[in-house]
Parts: C-alpha cells; sequence; structure tokens
C-alpha cells in the first residue's frame, strides 16, 4: 500500500484523494509505516508550499504592512501568533511526531482515529487548493484549523504510556524543555567535547595538511564498527579531487591513499581489519567513540549533516554533501526528495548511499544535481549482505546533466538491465564501478567518449556477452575488471583482447572467459602485445550457469532462452578443453616477445585444463611474486613449454579447491623455491605436506624436525624435512 501510493505522489501533485480516502474507507487501521512514508511526506509537502505563500517578515518578524492590515482582520484577538509562528509551531510538533511514531505499539488504536483525522484534513486542504484559487497569502483561521488537527494527534501520542519521558528521549524544537521532556545526549554533548579521545583526535586532526583533513572526515559518515574498504575511500577522494589518478609527483591515486590509510592508523584513528594471505589490510573499521569524535568535527567544519544520534543526513542547506540513509524514523532518501527540495541542488557535490536499499528518485530531482562530483549508489561494504535495487532507471537519464561527475558507483545494484546512454555524456567521469549488477546485459556503444575513465570495474556481470568496440578507445585507462571472452557479437563489431594493448596505462586486467566462446585460446595469446600490465586474473566460466537463481528469476525469458540454446551443446567446451589442454601452443608473431608483459601478481580461477595453460609462456613470469589459483581441473603447477628450469619465482602462493591436483610435497618446494607465503585450502591430494598441531604448514626445516622430533616422527616425514632443507622460508597457517 505505501509503495503504491509513495510512487504514485508528487509534490507537484500533491494530493492522492482517490488513494487515500478509497484506504480510510477500507476501514483498515492505518500502520505507522503509512503515515511515516506517506501521510507525512505528503503534509511536510503541503506545509513547505504554504510557508512559501506566506507574506515576507521583516527584520523583527512581522510581515509586511497589506498583508498583515487582512490577518489582523481575522485574527480572534490582538494576542494571536502571526501565520510565520503558526507554521513554526506546526513544524514543530510534526517532528516530534515523526520522531515519536516508531515508539508507538500498543496505543495503536487510540492513534489511529486522530491519524485519520489528519488525513482528512490534508484531503480538504488538496480539494480547496484544486477548486478554489489561492489567495497571496494563506488565512489565518485556515492556518490555526491545521494546528489544531496536528496539535491534537501530538497530545493523544504524547499520552501514550510507552511514550514516558523514560523511553523516549526526544529533542524537542522549543526553547524550552518542557517538564515531560529529556534533553536528548547527542554528538553535541559537553562530555565528547572534554573527552581524552576527541582532544586525542582534535589534536591529530589540527596536524594534517587540508587535504589529509578532508580524507579524514569522510570516515565519519560510516557506522561505527562496520568494516570498510579502503578502495571506496579511494574512489571517494578521487571523485572530490583531494587526490587524483595520477598526481603531480607521480603517484597513482592508490598509492596516494594508501600513504594516507596508514598514517591515519599509525595515529590510531582508524583500525584495519586483517585478511588472511594480504600483508597489507584492505579493509578497515572505526570504533564508537573516535566516530563521535570525527561527526562532532564534521559537522563543526561543516563537511556533512548529521541528526541528534549521528546518523549523517541528506539535509544539504549547510553542506554540499547528501548521505541516504534508513533508520527507524524513516528514510533520508524521503526527506531528500520532498523536505528539501527547495534547496538548490546545484551546491550538492556528493551523494553517497549508506544503506538505503530502495532507490527511487525523481528525474526532476536527480538531474538537478548539476555539479555533482561523487554518486555512490551501490554497496561500500565489504560483504555482500547489503542489498540495493532500484524500481526502474529512469532517473539516470539525468546524468547527461552532470558534467562534472567524476566517481560513479552502481556496485551490486540489482534490476539494472542497461545502461542509458546519457552515462556516455560524462566527460569528466574517471572511475565507474558496475561490479555485481547481475542483471546487466549490455555496455553503452558510447561508451569510448569517456575519454578521462582510469577505472572500470565489471566484475561479476555475467550476463555481459563481449565488450563494445569504444572499450580500446579509453587511453587513460589503468584498471579494468570484467573484460569478457565470450561469444561473437552478430555484427562482428565488438572489442577483443587485442584491441587492449594500445592502452598504454593499463596495469590491473581481470578477464572472464566463456568456456564455449571458440574465440577464446586466440585471444589469449595476445598477452604478447602487452607492456604495463602488472596485475593479470582470468576466470573461465560457462554462461547458463553464471546466473545465479535470483538473478535468472528477474532475467527477461528470451535472454535466457538464448544463454540455454547455447549451452545445449557441450561438444564446443570438450573441444575448448583439449584444445587448452594441448602440449605446444600456437607459436607466435616473430619479435613479438622481446619486451614480454611483466607481471608482479597472476590469478587463475576455474581453469578447465589439467595442464597449466600454454599462453603462460608469452609472458614473463621471472618477477611474478604472488601466484592465485582457485577452482578448476588442474593436477600439475609446472610451468608450460620445454623449459630447463620449469620452477616459479613465486613468493606468495594461494591454492583453493584444487581437489584434482596430485603432488607431494618436496616436489612442491622444487617448484617454488622462493615461497615464503603459502595457504592451501581444500587440497586433498596435496600429500606429505608437513603440518603443526594447529594445522599450520610449515616451511622452515629446522621447524620440519623439531615437529617431527617431539610426535614420534616416522621415517616419511623425516625424509621429506630433510629434502626440503634450505628451500623452504616460512610458514603459513591453513585456511
Amino acid at each position: 500500500m505505501s509503495r503504491h501510493i509513495s510512487s504514485t505522489s508528487s509534490f507537484e501533485s500533491p494530493y492522492v484523494s482517490l488513494d487515500l480516502l478509497a484506504y480510510l474507507n477500507s476501514g483498515k487501521k492505518t500502520p505507522f509505516h503509512v503515515f511515516n512514508d506517506v501521510v507525512m511526506p505528503e503534509f511536510q509537502c503541503h506545509l513547505s508550499k504554504l510557508k512559501q505563500l506566506l507574506p515576507p517578515e521583516d527584520i523583527n518578524g512581522t510581515q509586511d504592512n497589506t498583508s498583515r492590515t487582512e490577518i489582523d482582520e481575522e485574527a480572534d484577538d490582538s494576542n494571536c501568533l502571526g501565520p510565520h509562528a503558526i507554521v513554526e509551531e506546526i513544524q514543530k510538533d510534526l517532528d516530534y511526531i515523526n520522531k515519536a511514531c516508531h515508539k508507538l505499539r500498543d496505543s495503536a488504536d487510540r492513534v489511529d482515529e486522530k491519524i485519520q483525522g489528519l488525513i482528512l484534513q490534508r484531503l480538504d486542504d488538496a480539494f480547496r487548493e484544486r477548486t478554489e484559487a489561492l489567495a497571496n497569502s494563506p488565512r489565518i483561521k485556515e492556518l490555526k484549523r491545521t494546528k489544531d488537527v496536528v496539535s491534537l494527534l501530538k497530545n493523544q501520542i504524547c499520552s501514550s504510556p510507552q511514550l514516558s519521558s523514560d523511553s523516549l528521549s526526544l529533542k524537542h524544537s522549543s526553547s524550552s524543555i518542557g517538564p515531560d521532556q529529556q534533553p536528548e545526549v547527542n554528538i553535541d554533548n559537553q562530555k565528547i567535547t572534554e573527552s581524552l579521545t576527541f582532544k586525542r583526535i582534535e589534536k591529530v586532526y589540527n596536524g594534517l595538511d587540508d587535504t589529509q583533513k578532508k580524507c579524514l572526515l569522510c570516515f565519519s559518515v560510516f557506522p561505527e564498527n562496520e568494516t570498510i574498504k579502503k578502495k571506496v575511500l579511494i574512489h571517494w577522494w578521487v571523485g572530490e579531487e583531494f587526490i587524483d589518478s595520477l598526481n603531480s609527483d607521480g603517484k597513482t591515486a592508490e598509492e596516494t591513499g594508501n600513504e594516507y590509510f596508514k598514517k591515519f592508523i599509525r595515529e590510531e584513528i582508524i583500525k584495519p581489519v586483517p585478511k588472511k594471505g594480504r600483508q597489507n589490510p584492505e579493509n578497515c573499521e572505526i570504533e564508537p567513540s573516535i566516530r563521535d569524535a570525527l561527526i562532532k568535527l564534521a559537522k563543526e567544519h561543516g563537511f556533512v549533516s548529521f541528526d541528534s544520534k549521528g546518523n549523517p543526513t541528506a539535509d544539504f542547506s549547510s553542506s554540499p554533501r547528501v548521505c541516504l540513509v534508513k533508520t527507524e524514523e524513516g528514510s533520508s532518501l524521503r526527506d531528500f526528495t520532498y523536505i528539501y527540495h527547495h534547496l538548490k541542488h546545484e551546491k550538492i557535490q556528493t551523494l553517497f548511499n549508506v544503506n538505503e536499499p530502495q532507490l527511487n528518485f525523481r528525474v526532476d530531482r536527480f538531474s538537478k544535481m548539476k555539479n555533482l562530483q561523487v554518486l555512490q549508489l551501490g554497496r561500500w561494504k565489504a560483504s555482500a549482505r547489503q542489498l540495493v535495487e532500484v524500481e526502474d532507471t529512469e532517473f539516470l537519464k539525468g546524468l547527461k546533466k552532470m558534467k562534472k561527475l567524476r566517481y560513479f558507483s552502481l556496485r551490486g545494484i540489482s534490476r539494472i538491465t542497461e545502461l542509458p546512454n546519457s552515462i556516455c555524456e560524462l566527460s569528466n567521469l574517471r572511475i565507474l564501478n558496475l561490479n555485481g549488477c547481475d542483471n546487466l546485459e549490455k555496455l553503452p556503444d558510447g561508451i569510448g567518449s569517456l575519454k578521462k575513465l582510469t577505472h572500470l570495474d565489471m566484475s561479476e556481470c555475467f550476463l555481459i556477452s563481449h565488450m563494445p568496440q569504444g572499450l580500446a578507445s579509453l587511453l587513460e585507462l589503468q584498471v579494468l575488471k570484467g573484460f569478457v571472452i565470450g561469444q561473437q557479437s552478430p555484427s562482428g563489431l565488438y572489442c577483443k583482447l587485442a584491441d587492449l594493448a594500445r592502452l598504454k596505462h593499463l596495469r590491473k586486467l581481470s578477464i572472464q572467459v566463456d568456456k564455449t566462446s571458440s574465440e577464446a585460446e586466440k585471444e589469449l595469446n595476445s598477452f604478447s602485445k602487452f607492456r604495463k600490465l602488472q596485475s593479470l586474473s582470468v576466470a573461465w566460466w560457462s554462461s547458463v550457469y553464471s546466473a545465479s537463481t535470483s538473478t535468472t528469476t528477474n532475467m527477461p525469458f528470451a535472454r535466457f532462452q538464448r544463454m540455454l540454446s547455447r549451452e545445449n551443446s557441450m561438444k564446443a567446451l570438450t573441444k575448448i578443453q583439449s584444445i587448452l589442454s594441448r602440449e605446444k601452443s600456437m607459436p607466435t608473431t616473430p619479435g613479438s616477445t622481446s619486451q614480454p608483459v611483466d607481471l608482479h601478481k597472476l590469478g587463475l580461477h576455474y581453469f578447465p585444463g589439467s595442464k597449466m595453460p600454454d599462453w603462460l609462456s608469452l609472458l614473463n613470469l621471472k618477477n611474478l611474486k604472488k601466484l592465485y589459483i582457485r577452482k578448476g581441473e588442474l593436477s600439475d603447477l609446472r610451468l608450460p613449454g620445454d623449459q630447463e628450469d620449469p620452477s616459479w619465482a613465486v613468493e606468495c602462493l594461494r591454492l583453493k579447491s584444487l581437489s584434482k591436483l596430485e603432488m607431494d610435497w618436496p616436489k612442491l618446494q622444487e617448484l617454488f623455491p622462493k615461497l615464503k607465503d603459502a595457504e592451501p585450502v581444500y587440497c586433498p591430494q596435496l600429500s606429505s605436506s608437513p603440518r603443526d598441531d594447529n594445522g599450520e604448514w610449515i616451511w622452515n626445516a629446522e621447524d620440519v624436525k623439531a615437529h617431527a622430533t617431539s610426535h614420534a616422527p616416522d621415517a616419511t616425514v623425516l625424509e621429506g624435512a630433510d629434502t626440503i632443507g634450505d628451500k623452504a622460508a616460512g610458514k603459513r597457517p591453513v585456511g
């Protein structure tokens, strides 16, 4: 009910009389979520419009003489409040009601009658506005009647036994606090100002430069003790130009951002969240007391607006940043749409979705944010449990107005099947994050017009079958995730892997290979043309299995049928597996390996072959430090080709779910003589691996011998310990 009403209402057409009147005539009780989500926003809009029609106040708080004469004639006595004062009193009471309603439970029956009276008052005003011409100033009697209805509702709510001063601590906007009201303890409390934590954080803050101060205040919008992805913060900083994708000192945004993170960790402002296998943590969190201090600093410097409970708000009257937050009291997206609509949207620089699950923007409001630089609509949490969806993508057409937008994230948003062409008009866009948009089927053909794009993430967009040609025109691209090697486009016009070789700044690339693609091997043999690439990840998948159950249920049926028809023939899969398992790779062009790509990190996921892929011989792996292999059919980790030395230079090895990997411990050590850090997870046939009592792999030879001696070793273990000798270099816990 509430969704239907809210979707049909608007400020320009503020009356939902048929919907609400039919609802009243049904005899149903009015749930508080209907009151909060439907009645209150409509009434707030009405009150805002009514306030705009009032004559202006002078510096003494009175109206001009012309309007004052009319009001004096209609006032009951000389002590009557003026219209501005009455509107303010109404707004105070509405604010109080809005905060109190979520506490009401058992008193619903008594309050319901008064809520219906407020709805009827609203409908009566609606009828009058439709049938009568509005005067230059509203009549004082109409204002008084509205005030009486609201006051009755407030009194009924306050009389509820559930709303005693002990159970409900609300901040009334009046200058005085009545006997039944308690001052709210909030982030402005003197205790916070005087706390040692605040003084310490304030001292650290004052010692930062201007850029670092702004970067630090961004942490204030995130909930306490919530895991925060470092990448989200760095992208935000790039969006607001605190740092740039390539700074004047030659450092990338990631390098600069990492330095800031390390500094904040050293100052004990943020706490790193370690992840197994990573020396440098990618996530962090903030303790409650520190967040309170950051909130106070953010408020003092007009960085973000917060409510009395420390939640960031959509109020951009004193700050250029809007935060979308869903709380028990309501939704800041609703406030942004209905309460702050009269403010100038042109001043907004950042719109950040903290936890709003349903995005339903009005197109006219959305398109007004012409100076927006950061638009973070999707997930920011490290966990995929944060759900975000849109009812439709019509509002995205307003992107064409946002010529200053630099960072745009739709990460993890459901029900986005395609992007509007308006996204191609974002001439200043640096970062576009589409990760996890599991309903997205294609990219716009004009994406090549985003000439300043440095980061594009399309990973886990499994319904995209091929890449648009314009992708190869993004010459500033540094990071590209989710490049698809799939079925050939019927038109033959699509971007191939070899086309990316012209991207001279590309240093990080992840690829999704459709197992049924007949072009896969040919495209993967083009790596010899790359020069700057440092990190490469390749995952093999089958299109019909890539979509989860929830995705296929939302997928257009014709699209799903096409996917099924491609998968019906398993002969293609068998053929590709055979090709990828060949011992000899396709001959390369003379001179193509003169300067092979110098990789530092390599990931292979779901590889269908039993031996390492032949195209690895086209890469210079002498400086490879990290090797991650997850799932698939691999049984042998030796490098391909007739090499005299088939060993790897890898120092960090991650093996996960390799059920067919048949190697003993000494052989693995021979292949990875420089290994310092390793983590095998579910590799049941990796035999003779020495472990301690906690299941940790033991790398140091002395530790192996000591463990063997203390546990009545057999000859096999001791022999293994002697074999690895000086080749062992450390140990790593098993996941």
